[in-house]
Parts: C-alpha cells; sequence; structure tokens
C-alpha cells in the first residue's frame, strides 16, 4: 500500500494515515474484510518507525472503522454511521470538503520522487541537482536568438502555432539527428514540453491502463510516477554492466503484456553507462520479435566527453520499431522546456494528437528561438563551454571518488553526461545515510530512488551538473567522512550485540 506523506506538514504523521485510509474506507476502497498491511510491512515501506503505523490504526479502531484480531492482524469493518454522519466531530454541513483521490493519482504521489527530502543547511554541496549549471547560461546570446526570432515571426509567434512544433526547429534538429546516423525529416519530428512529456505521450498511444512498460532498474525515478498516474505499470528489467540484462527481457516480453520498451543506452540515468553496438542490435533483435515498441531517450546525447560511442538504436533501427527522444532541459536551461520526439509517420501523428490533448502545443516563440540558437551555431559553441567544463568535473569526481571512498566501494566511469553512481559496502543504507550526509553539508539521490519498488539500497547517484571542481573535491571528501562513520558505527552495534 502506497500512502503519500507529508513530512514537513503540520499535521502528524500517524494522523496522515489514519485519515489516507479513513478516506478509502468510506470512499468504499477499501472493502468491509479487507486486511490492512501489517505495521512492520506498512512501516518498512514508508520509512517509519513502527509506533507511528501502530498510532494511526489505533486511530482507526477508536473510530469504528476496523478492528484488530490477536495474532491474525487488522480488518475493515466498514464506515461507521458516526464517520458518515459526522457524529462526534463537526456537522455535516459544516465540514471541509476532504478530497478522495484516483488511485493512480495517490500512487504517483507516494512513489520515492515525492518522498524524499533535499533540504540542507545553507552552503551545502548539492550532488542531486541534474540541471545544468546557471554560470554557463548562454543568456546573452539567446536573449539575442529570441529577439531575431520575433523579429522575423511577428504576431504569429503569440498563437499556439503549429502541434508538431515550429517548422524551423523540426528542420533543424533533422539537421543534428544526421550527425548520429539518424535518417529523419521534419514531418517525424513531435517538438514536447520537455523529454518526460514525451515518454508520457509515448506510454499514453501505446498502452492501456494496466498494461505494464519494460523498464531500466535502476532508472529515471519520475518514469516511475508517470507511469503510475497514468495508471500503468512498471515491469523492472535489472542493469547489467553493459546494458539492459537481454535476456530477463526477452523472458518478459514472451510471458507479460507488456507494451513498451523504455531505454537510455547513453549516458543512462544514474549509472552514467553506455551500451556498445552488440548489445544495442540484439535489443533491437529482440524488441521486433516480440513486436514491443521502443522508446529511445537519448538525454544526455551532446554531453559526451570521451570516445565516440555506439550510435542510436534509431540509427540502427531498420523495423520502424524506435521511437528517439531528446530534450534541451540538460544542455541549456530548466526553463528550456523543450524537446523532441521522433518517429515513424503512423506513431508521429499519434502523438501530434495525444500532445494536443495535454497542452495543445509548445511556446512558439521558445521554439522560434531554438531555431534560431541552433541555426546560427549559437548552441554548438555553448556546447563547446558546457563539455570542456563537464570533462575537467567528472576527472574531479573519479579522483575524489577513488581517494576517499571506503573499503569495498565502487563507482561508474562514464563517457559523457553528469552523473556517477557510487556503489557504497552493502551494510550502508544510502537512504539512511542522506540524513547524515545533509547534516554534514552534502546532499546527493539515494539508490532507493531509481527503483520502482523503492528498495533498500548502499547506492548513490552524484550530478556533477551544478558543482564546481572544488566543491566536488571537498563534497566527495566529506561524504567518504560520513560513510565510513556509519560503517564504524555499524561495527559497534554489532559487537555490543555479541557482548549482550
Amino acid at each position: 500500500m502506497l500512502i503519500p506523506i507529508e513530512r514537513k506538514a503540520r499535521e502528524p504523521v500517524a494522523a496522515q494515515i489514519a485519515a489516507y485510509l479513513r478516506r478509502a474506507i468510506e470512499a468504499g476502497r477499501l472493502e468491509p474484510g479487507a486486511k490492512l498491511e501489517p505495521i512492520r510491512v506498512l512501516a518498512k515501506q514508508l520509512g517509519l518507525n513502527r509506533e507511528t503505523v501502530a498510532t494511526a490504526y489505533r486511530e482507526l479502531e477508536q473510530l469504528g472503522l476496523t478492528e484488530a484480531a490477536v495474532g491474525r492482524g487488522t480488518f475493515v469493518l466498514g464506515p461507521s454511521a458516526s464517520t458518515l454522519s459526522g457524529v462526534g466531530a463537526a456537522r455535516s454541513d459544516e465540514r471541509s470538503f476532504e478530497p478522495v483521490f484516483s488511485r493512480a493519482c495517490e500512487t504517483a504521489r507516494a512513489s520515492a520522487v515525492a518522498r524524499i527530502d533535499y533540504s540542507a543547511p545553507p552552503g551545502a554541496i548539492h550532488f542531486e541537482r541534474l540541471i545544468p549549471d546557471a554560470g554557463l547560461y548562454p543568456h546573452e546570446a539567446f536573449r539575442k536568438a529570441l529577439n531575431v526570432a520575433l523579429a522575423k515571426g511577428g504576431p504569429a509567434l503569440y498563437d499556439y502555432g503549429d502541434p508538431r512544433g515550429h517548422e524551423g526547429l523540426r528542420r533543424a534538429l533533422v539537421e543534428r539527428m544526421a550527425r548520429s546516423g539518424i535518417e529523419a525529416d521534419s514531418d517525424g519530428v513531435v517538438i514536447t514540453a520537455g523529454a518526460t512529456q514525451g515518454f508520457a505521450i509515448a506510454a499514453r498511444i501505446f498502452c492501456d491502463a494496466g498494461d505494464a512498460v519494460a523498464v531500466e532498474s535502476p532508472t529515471y525515478p519520475w518514469a516511475f510516477a508517470t507511469l503510475a498516474a497514468l495508471g500503468l505499470r512498471a515491469a523492472p528489467i535489472p542493469l547489467a554492466p553493459d546494458g539492459l540484462d537481454l535476456d530477463r527481457l526477452d523472458a518478459v516480453l514472451a510471458q507479460r503484456n507488456v507494451r513498451l520498451i523504455y531505454t537510455m543506452p547513453s549516458f543512462h540515468n544514474p549509472t552514467g553507462t553506455s551500451s556498445d553496438l552488440a548489445h544495442r542490435r540484439r535489443l533491437l533483435e529482440i524488441a521486433a520479435r516480440h513486436g514491443v515498441p521502443i522508446l529511445e531517450d537519448d538525454f544526455e546525447k551532446d554531453l559526451r566527453v570521451r570516445g565516440r560511442g555506439a550510435p542510436p538504436l534509431r540509427a540502427l533501427d531498420r523495423h520502424g520499431i524506435v521511437s528517439y527522444l531528446g530534450t534541451f532541459s540538460k544542455t541549456l536551461f530548466p526553463a528550456a522546456r523543450v524537446g523532441w520526439l521522433f518517429a515513424p509517420p503512423a506513431i508521429a501523428a499519434a502523438a501530434v494528437f495525444a500532445k494536443r490533448t495535454m497542452d495543445l502545443t509548445t511556446s512558439p516563440l521558445l521554439q522560434a528561438g531554438l531555431a534560431v540558437f541552433l541555426r546560427e551555431g549559437s548552441y554548438d559553441r555553448h556546447l563547446r563551454r558546457v563539455v570542456k567544463q563537464l570533462e575537467a568535473r567528472l576527472e574531479a569526481a573519479e579522483g575524489a571518488l577513488a581517494r576517499h571512498l571506503p573499503d569495498g566501494s565502487s563507482f561508474s566511469r562514464s563517457e559523457g553526461g553528469f552523473l556517477v553512481w557510487v556503489t557504497l559496502p552493502d551494510a550502508i543504507d544510502s537512504s539512511a545515510l542522506l540524513d547524515d550526509a545533509k547534516r554534514a553539508g552534502v546532499v546527493y539521490a539515494p539508490g532507493e530512488l531509481f527503483y520502482p519498488d523503492g528498495r533498500r539500497s548502499s547506492c548513490l547517484r552524484l550530478s556533477v551538473a551544478n558543482t564546481s571542481v572544488a566543491e566536488i573535491e571537498r563534497g566527495v571528501a566529506v561524504l567518504g567522512e560520513v560513510a565510513r562513520a556509519a560503517l564504524a558505527r555499524g561495527r559497534r552495534r554489532a559487537a555490543e550485540v555479541v557482548h549482550v
């Protein structure tokens, strides 16, 4: 059971749990006779102590909504007359409206991405932020591009615009994709409000409620929340060192109702790894054999600092089974909520209609400015600055991690992108360690965030997108100290247990 918790709210957490379950009982989502999750299980799922959940269950029992049976658990009795009529509380005509949200909404809100608290003291080093460095924003060049676009486009840029996207931008993207070996035409390009919207569009056009989408495990955490909000399920496929576990994927596609494969073969989020050519070709063969389309998320394509890399899946696709997703949000600035989906004609047409049901179109003015920015070479000049900084930051991170992590740790070495995936000794829970790290002035993204089941993980993701070389060295040193302190505490506790 996934229950949304607002840890910073004034209402106690136990009261939030009780209120959620009460609404579910009154709305009939929890029927009479249904057994609630055991206290131990729910406490673990929500990352709480057992007494908090026990307090919530006692409140429900006092309201006459549940009954606890010793040795058997807690069972729903159904909405009581008092809770339905308002007796013992306020009169029914005076009570505030309490919304009952859909299961899909509640599940999405209860995901780890909405649960983890990144607040930290002023001056903290933020390794969790996967957004470009504000010091590298091309402010003046982009302002000029917008002015040129306005002078040329005039009042038309204030209209809704073509739902497929600005023609000039789509042509510019076709030229950029050709550099990666992707044969494209502007009719197959659909401009989206970032890559996340592109993912949601693909999920909507290929899947019905209850269907599953194969995702890498670990993967981009907002994918889980998006799928849940659409009433879809994630079918997690383990990530091997060279990419998706293709044997496992083959078996899952043969047995389950999987309608889409979502993958990041280059600069994967969160691990930063990339698959090789042989792996990509076999992935295409498996997908084609099962007739399951692929959504390739190439969100950091322009951030390569080493090597040449394998071509995108879309460049290798001979079956028309791959839809290709790109974005400017990670290379320009977060406000550039512009991405694109390139797909075969029938898929592109369906994607355009799906986008129109979501937001009609993406800002024509922003698109026109981007088209000028790309056409005049400003984007490539900007990328050269970003990649130069990124190379120095990745080298600094790898050097610092090698020096400061405790024995038994490891980390990924990427050919590009902002991310490093760190694996600490198994005795460390990276979510529990986060509180210690924040107090010491370092913030990161814990491993549980990237798994659909929010499992305990000794892994964590570091992003160097928003940190200087000096901050990286200092932050990794602090992280190493915090991790070693946690290991020492664990050893002391183990020794105390032995001596009791």
